[in-house]
């Protein structure tokens, strides 16, 4: 059988390193794991934002909608059945606004980090990563991201079967049990 562990939280709170903090532990443990993260289903023609900070109008990365839902779904069914993993771990942002994740997932975790935490971590991603500059990191965070955040990602944290405290990191092995724990009462 192949369990599903889908992790949301608020950008920068930690998602993917504790995603793959979870792999790591497992796979040396012999368990087959896949990690798939939602930002690999976004669509080509996002939805649109006007900033309740300047009127403006931008791009919008943090709606739900700016994920192919269904076809993020059909993925994480599929790898479920193929029988190639023991663990399929799904993280993102808004995944737990999708009932249909929610159906599919086994283990529910929110991973927490302060708004000052993920801002400093996002950029400290997005200027590596994307090239993007601190000035339009910072300005497309505190005009849009943060407020689809407010809207979508923490209110999302309810569907939760509990909170992951990422401020300064987490102990995956005490994490890691509490799954196995949760999955063995299913």
């Amino acid at each position: 059988m192949t369990y599903i562990i889908a992790i949301s939280g608020a950008s920068g709170s930690g998602k993917s390193t504790f995603a793959n903090a979870l792999k790591e532990y497992y796979e040396q443990k012999g368990i087959r794991v896949r990690v798939m993260t939602s930002d690999r289903y976004f669509k080509k023609e996002l939805p649109k934002i006007i900033s309740p900070a300047d009127g403006c109008e931008y791009p919008d990365w943090n709606h739900p909608d700016s994920i192919s839902s269904g076809a993020l779904v059909d993925s994480v069914a599929e790898a479920r059945d193929s029988g190639e993993y023991d663990y399929v771990i799904v993280e993102g942002v808004n995944i737990f606004c999708y009932e249909a994740v929610r159906d599919l997932a086994d283990v529910k975790i929110y991973v927490d980090a302060s708004p000052e935490m993920r801002i400093y971590r996002r950029i400290a991603r997005n200027v590596v990563l994307m090239g993007q500059t601190i000035e339009f990191i910072g300005e497309y965070y505190l005009k849009c991201a943060r407020y689809r955040e407010m809207e979508y990602s923490l209110p999302s944290a309810k569907y939760a079967d509990w909170h992951v405290d990422n401020e300064w990191g987490f102990d995956i092995q005490a994490e890691a049990e509490k799954i196995t724990e949760k999955l063995k009462n299913l």
